[in-house]
Order: C-alpha cells, then sequence, then structure tokens
C-alpha cells in the first residue's frame, strides 16, 4: 500500500452472541434494522470525502461484532459510495470478519460477487470443550464446514485461532496448530488468551472462579511452539499473532503498522488522518444508539477530531513501525 493510499475501517457493533473473553465494542442484539446503520456509514462517508478530498482506498475491512451478518446487497451499496468518493485501487484488498455459523455458501458467493476478496474466520478452537468454555456458537464440525466454503469463494482468507486456553497443554497446542496449518490458509492469527477488564471471563478470574488458564512459562513455550512450527510451513511472522505465507500479509494491518492514514467509522472506531499537512485522531461514539441517532440528525455531530502533538507523533510512529 503505498504511503498517498486511505485505509478505511466500518465497524458493525452486533453479534449473534457476546464471548466471555471478548473486549470489543459489540453488542448481542437481534431485529437490527440494516437498512438504517447503512445509511449512517454512507453519512459518515460523505462526512469524511468533505474533508479529506480525493484518496485512493488501499484496503477496506469490515470488522465488528460480525459483519458477515450483513446482507451483501447492503455491502455492495457501501463498497459503491466508497469507490465513487474516493475510488477503489485494483490492488484494494477489502475484507469482512466472519463467525462459522455466519458463514453460507450462496451469502458467500454474493459477497465475492459484489466486491470482497478477503475472508478473516473467527474460529477460535478446533476442540469442541474448549469451544463451549470460549462461549462460542459452533462446533468442530461447523467450523470446517465454514472453512470449506470460504476455500470455495475465496483465495485469500485468514484464520482466527486462541491458544492459552483452558487446561490447555503445549503438547495439545502443537497437535492443534499441525491441525489448523493443514486446512491451507496462507493467513493466520493466533492470540494468546488475555483476560480483558469488562469481560465475562475477567469477573470469573477475580472470584478465582475461571480455571485451569496456564502460566506465564506454559503460554510462553506455546508462542515458541506457534513461531517454529508456523516457520517450518513457510508463514512469516510479521506481527506478534499474525503470520503469512509470501504475498499474503494483510494490507490493512500494515497501513496501520506503517502510520499511514486510516479511517474509522462506526461505533467506538479510531483512526489517524491527515488534515491539513498534520496528523490528527480521529474517535466515534461507542455507544451504537447514540452514534446512529447522531448520523440519523439532520445536525449530525462529527468524530472527534483531535491534533496529534509532535511529542505524540513521534512517538506513535516509533510504536507501530
Amino acid at each position: 500500500m503505498s504511503r498517498s493510499s486511505l485505509a478505511l475501517y466500518i465497524h458493525w457493533p452486533f453479534c449473534k452472541i457476546k464471548c466471555p473473553y471478548c473486549d470489543f465494542n459489540s453488542y448481542k442484539r437481534e431485529n437490527i434494522n440494516q437498512s438504517h446503520w447503512v445509511e449512517g456509514y454512507l453519512r459518515s462517508i460523505d462526512f469524511w470525502y468533505s474533508k479529506l478530498g480525493k484518496k485512493k482506498i488501499g484496503s477496506v475491512f469490515f470488522g465488528g461484532g460480525t459483519p458477515s451478518l450483513l446482507r451483501p446487497d447492503f455491502v455492495s451499496k457501501l463498497l459503491e459510495k466508497i469507490d465513487s468518493a474516493w475510488g477503489i485501487d485494483s490492488g484494494c484488498e477489502i475484507t469482512i470478519e466472519a463467525n462459522p455459523n455466519s458463514i453460507c455458501s450462496s451469502k458467500f458467493k454474493e459477497f465475492r460477487t459484489v466486491g470482497l476478496n478477503r475472508v478473516s474466520v473467527g474460529v477460535q478452537a478446533l476442540n469442541n470443550q474448549d469451544l463451549k468454555n470460549l462461549g462460542r456458537d459452533h462446533d468442530r464440525e461447523q467450523a470446517f464446514e465454514a472453512i470449506d466454503i470460504v476455500k470455495k469463494w475465496f483465495d485469500n482468507y485468514n484464520l482466527d485461532f486462541i491458544y492459552g486456553r483452558q487446561f490447555q497443554s503445549t503438547s495439545d497446542w502443537e497437535d492443534e496448530l499441525s491441525q489448523i496449518i493443514s486446512l491451507g490458509s496462507s493467513h493466520l492469527s493466533l492470540y494468546q488468551l488475555t483476560i480483558e477488564e469488562n469481560t465475562n471471563f475477567y469477573k470469573l478470574y477475580r472470584k478465582d472462579l475461571l480455571k485451569g488458564i496456564p502460566g506465564q512459562e506454559i503460554a510462553s513455550e506455546m508462542f515458541d511452539i506457534t513461531y517454529q512450527l508456523c516457520k517450518e510451513s513457510s508463514f512469516k511472522q510479521y506481527e506478534t499473532s499474525n503470520f503469512a505465507k509470501k504475498g499474503f500479509k494483510c494490507k490493512h494491518n500494515l497501513s496501520y503498522w506503517n502510520y499511514n492514514d486510516y479511517i474509522g467509522i462506526g461505533p467506538g472506531a479510531h483512526g489517524r488522518v491527515t488534515l491539513s499537512g498534520k496528523k490528527h485522531s480521529t474517535e466515534e461514539d461507542r455507544n451504537p444508539d447514540i452514534w446512529l441517532r447522531k448520523k440519523e440528525s439532520l445536525k449530525s455531530v462529527s468524530p472527534k477530531i483531535s491534533l496529534i502533538n509532535k511529542r505524540v507523533f513521534f512517538e506513535e510512529k516509533l510504536i507501530m513501525n
């Protein structure tokens, strides 16, 4: 991605379930009026176009939440708007996150048709008991079925997994990671389970009710196993938790690490944009109802935009690079 191109993140905050380890700005909710939300996103795109003018979009990332719950025609509408406003590069990477139970062949065929070219599947485990402990709403077989569907329509896809799970041994993880690698993905996101505040896992942990979390020594061994097995299978570790084969690094992630400009649209989304030659941070309202209400208002309130002073600018650039 060139330094003049722009990355765009669109946050869909809703899920069918709320996982007990998840501290993302996501909410379990049914019966969402997707057309209202798409209109809110369209207004956000108009706002940022008025601020930034013509740019080339190098990557688009639909994150969440579970953005694959969106209807393909609504995704198409957003991509058409982005293209008409800025122009989408021919090599633009357009990713959508998905959970196995939101994946079906007909829908993902449509996603491919409307322009998506990368999928990130949140599998998290290949062990049914661990999936249950993690609060997931799919089992091992459903995960395999979902991956097969994604592989049918997409050459570029990522698989998300968590290690350091309850009662998991290093040999358990080594065996499971070998299975994961055999699934054929060219990009893997492999995260150590962390107990974050404002999660159900944290509440259980504080009460000493979350048993079997591996200690730091075992977790370190799992990290070493992860690095070694991935290296042996031609994966390059280009971030702490991300591994890619040649040509499959996530372009959207790289825009963050290269400290390029990126826009965050949707509840709680953050961004970094250059305005009048100076870097600014941007932040949207976290509460989805407030966010949408403001977008629907005739006097829509813009995101919080703050000038980044020189010291913070150099600190952020150093840390990200």
